[in-house]
């Protein structure tokens, strides 16, 4: 449509935006019933953030390969940082939330997978072993009463290195 009173045009724009991968914190707890409890600093506003969280977390631990690991993904929860557990949050912006704190996690759980596979083969390793003890009582038994005496009692024990010798003397 030509007309003078009105005009048509198009317009380009060239947009650049510069993506920047930033530190964001992540705190990740394994608790005593096996559950696991992660906090980022991200903020869920329906990007999906607290799902990509719990799926990095469950990928990541599974490499410990324990026993009971089969409905894992339903021990994980997500709770939302404060100032309080997270000192430094992140931030929520610039569509790298999810990544930033999902890397977060992922060295979290690295950390654990390293310290917690060293516990595990050494648990293995202290399963088979075998603690000795023995009691020798010397007595002196009454026939025609049945009083016993005793005269002298030694024991030994293998308890393995002690921690405080002093403190474990009096335990036996």
């Amino acid at each position: 449509m030509c007309n003078k009173w009105r005009q048509r045009g198009i317009s380009r724009v060239p947009i650049v935006h510069e993506v920047l991968l930033r530190s964001n914190p992540g705190k990740v707890s394994i608790l005593g019933d096996g559950s696991v409890a992660v906090e980022v600093g991200g903020i869920e506003l329906g990007q999906g953030l607290w799902t990509k969280v719990k799926q990095m977390t469950a990928f990541s631990l599974s490499a410990i390969k324990c026993d009971g690991m089969g409905d894992f993904l339903d021990k994980i929860r997500i709770i939302q940082a404060n100032t309080l557990s997270l000192i430094q949050e992140g931030l929520t912006a610039g569509s790298t939330t999810s990544e930033c704190s999902c890397e977060a996690v992922r060295i979290c759980c690295n950390i654990l997978v390293e310290r917690l596979t060293r516990i595990k083969e050494n648990l293995q390793e202290q399963m088979g072993s075998v603690e000795w003890g023995i009691l020798i009582l010397e007595v002196e038994v009454n026939l025609l009463t049945g009083q016993t005496t005793i005269l002298q009692s030694d024991i030994i024990y293998d308890c393995g290195q002690s921690l405080n010798p002093a403190v474990d003397l009096g335990q036996l």
